[in-house]
């Protein structure tokens, strides 16, 4: 049976790249280009030297024909040495070689495009170096530039839905797809998007929204688990659905597990616990008006632990305990370094935010800025942050800057389309019919207007528009990044 074209094209690529030299490190091209300067200075110098000869040679009455003959002489004798213009070539030589790596880096992810023609786009960024991308990619790949490693360059680029349809092309790219180091390298690589609600032929639906493609993807697209579910936690690509039951869910392989123990329970936070690779999830419960009991669960454990909510060393009394499980129940966590974080808003008007270990499983506060407004608490590229509404016209970014010290700092104060906002009749500057959150740290925003989506840059350009049939689509407050690899607790 004969290759596929787009197998035969994959060939070429990988023929065409290993036919190239040795890329040079980086200190080899900072050297080359330093090299070009410095002949680049000499030649300069050189040219000054013989300027000034010429001149004292005019003024001292040289006749027109020998002045020539001098000019000549010396533009020979004071030129770059020939050593000097040897390591120029060299030099030249070394940054054309990195040149071409370049160029091919750009057809690599062009490839990946190509690949993915009539499917979701995909990060058209360049790609790293040869020499960053072997240490991420699988075991038994250390040969050199051969056909897995170019293989393995444009397939860790496609999204989940591709890599997994590519597994059937032969039993070497199924090998390839399934090995843990690419699967860690597939989900390094693969954008963290934010989610939406929406309704469409009956059913709930929730969607990721692809900024830099400018596209709506399907994420949980299915009629089960039953109508009316909404996405409680996100982590590592994993969903946590809430439907009256609870499921954990990967949409990326499509894996779905229910968790039986937290119906009646208030939920609190899922988390990996990076010492055991485990995945947990914290929870509350209240036993009558004057206790409140707090669990841990393993996913695919049966049995929940108990813990005792604790602050340093010392217990939480209940007062406080009941008081924490009463705000939080209610609040989204956020996961950042491996702790859960939550803003709590107490009735009196002050907030906190109150922050979970996950590797010593004890609490403490932790300061924020004063900031004015109606605050969400979020993670962004692996940070905390706060987006702050004091207005109707504009959102406040703060970031935090220094986890250990609890610095934030205002880094964005984003204008709103509010143009465009007025254009639809249901829409009004008391943010009735409409709401906007801020999605990225460059100052994103997705701006709902009745059945729209906008998308906005920090000045309130409006970058894309998402349009939607049947109920009104709603911003989730959860992010997803695509992950491929496989949990035991889906298999038990």
């Amino acid at each position: 049976m004969g290759s596929s074209p787009a197998a035969a094209a994959v060939e070429e690529l990988t023929r065409l790249y290993r036919e190239l030299p040795r890329r040079p490190s980086a200190e080899e091209v900072e050297a080359a280009a330093a090299a070009v300067l410095a002949s680049e200075a000499e030649a300069e110098g050189a040219a000054a030297r013989l300027a000034r000869a010429e001149a004292a040679a005019a003024e001292g009455g040289v006749s027109g024909e020998l002045l020539d003959l001098l000019r000549e002489a010396r533009a020979n004798a004071v030129l770059p040495a020939i050593g000097l213009l040897r390591r120029r070539k060299e030099a030249e030589i070394v940054m054309e070689v990195e040149r071409r790596f370049k160029v091919f880096d750009g057809l690599l992810a062009r490839a990946s495009r190509v690949a993915e023609a009539g499917e979701e786009r995909v990060d058209s960024a360049p790609a790293e170096s040869v020499e960053e991308d072997v240490r991420r990619t699988p075991r038994g790949f250390t040969g050199g530039l051969d056909d897995e490693m170019v293989l393995c360059e444009i397939l860790v680029r496609l999204p989940a839905r591709s890599v997994l349809r590519c597994r059937a092309v032969c039993t070497a790219w199924r090998r390839l797809t399934s090995d843990p180091a690419f699967l860690r390298a597939h989900h390094h690589r693969q954008r963290d998007l934010p989610l939406i609600y929406f309704r469409r032929g009956g059913s709930d639906r929730v969607g990721a929204i692809d900024l830099h493609a400018a596209q709506l993807r399907p994420v949980v697209d299915h009629t089960w688990p039953p109508l009316g579910y909404t996405v409680i936690a996100s982590c590592d690509g994993l969903l946590l659905l809430s439907s009256g039951r609870f499921y954990i869910c990967n949409p990326a392989t499509n894996h779905w597990a229910e968790i039986p123990q937290l119906v009646d329970a208030d939920f609190l936070g899922l988390y990996p616990h990076n010492p055991s690779g485990e995945y947990r999830v914290l929870y509350g419960e209240f036993h009558g008006e004057e206790e409140c009991v707090y669990h841990i669960l393993t996913l695919g454990s049966d049995e929940p632990r108990c813990i005792t909510m604790t602050m340093g060393s010392e217990t939480v009394e209940q007062p406080l305990a009941r008081e924490f499980l009463m705000h939080a129940r209610g609040d989204r966590s956020v996961l950042v370094r491996g702790n859960l974080h939550w803003y709590l808003r107490h009735r009196d008007g002050g907030c906190k935010i109150m922050v979970f270990d996950t590797a010593s499983e004890s609490f403490q506060w932790m300061r924020h800025p004063a900031i004015p407004g109606w605050v969400s608490l979020l993670e962004m590229d692996s940070t905390l942050v706060f987006s702050a509404v004091e207005c109707t016209t504009r959102i406040d970014l703060w970031v935090l800057q220094d986890y250990e010290r609890s610095t934030w700092a205002c880094k964005h104060r984003i204008e709103l389309p509010m143009a465009q906002i007025r254009q639809f009749p249901e829409c009004n500057l008391e943010h009735l019919g409409w709401s906007a959150m801020v999605v990225s740290v460059e100052g994103d925003v997705l701006v709902r207007c009745s059945n729209r989506i906008l998308h906005c840059d920090r000045k309130g350009n409006v970058l894309a528009s998402f349009q939607f049939d049947g109920q009104l689509p709603m911003n989730c407050l959860h992010r997803l990044k695509e992950n491929l690899v496989v949990h035991p607790f889906f298999q038990m």
